[in-house]
């Protein structure tokens, strides 16, 4: 993480995790309420989720992260704050889930090759500068005939 763009994202997304209470993140209701319409359109897409390995790349709070492992996922979380990894994970454990969680810039994941079968990299493009070295490495982590949303 030595760009200085990297860094400027961890700090902001460091100060953000620590001010929010757990309560008041609303997983399913980000997936499954009447206003979730993006969301409930890739879950349709995604389709059953149980036994998956998913990457949820820039993972934010974790709502991602913790509602596939709610659907019975293998879920790797990631993302370039460290406060946002200890959000996502506790907020995984809030609701009775495990999620593994790895701070790293999505250009610079070392994850193993082959591994997932969908890669989620919602809202997290317009926060990378190099688009190509992001899309190599969330492409060698996939499963062939693995998916990205």
């Amino acid at each position: 993480m030595n760009q200085p763009q990297h860094q400027k994202e961890s700090a902001f997304h460091d100060n953000w995790a620590e001010s929010v209470n757990l309560k008041d993140i609303l997983v399913r209701e980000a997936f499954e309420s009447p206003t979730a319409l993006e969301n409930r359109f890739i879950c349709k897409l995604i389709g059953d989720l149980r036994g998956k390995r998913i990457l949820d790349v820039g993972c934010g709070l974790g709502e991602s992260s913790v509602y596939f492992a709610l659907q019975g996922a293998e879920v790797t979380a990631s993302d370039i704050s460290p406060g946002m990894i200890e959000v996502a994970t506790n907020l995984a454990r809030f609701h009775g889930v495990m999620i593994h969680g790895i701070v790293a810039a999505g250009e610079e994941l070392n994850l193993s090759e082959n591994y997932f079968d969908i890669v989620y990299v919602a809202n997290t493009m317009h926060h990378v500068a190099d688009k190509e070295k992001l899309l190599g490495q969330l492409q060698r982590t996939l499963k062939p005939g693995g998916r990205f949303f």
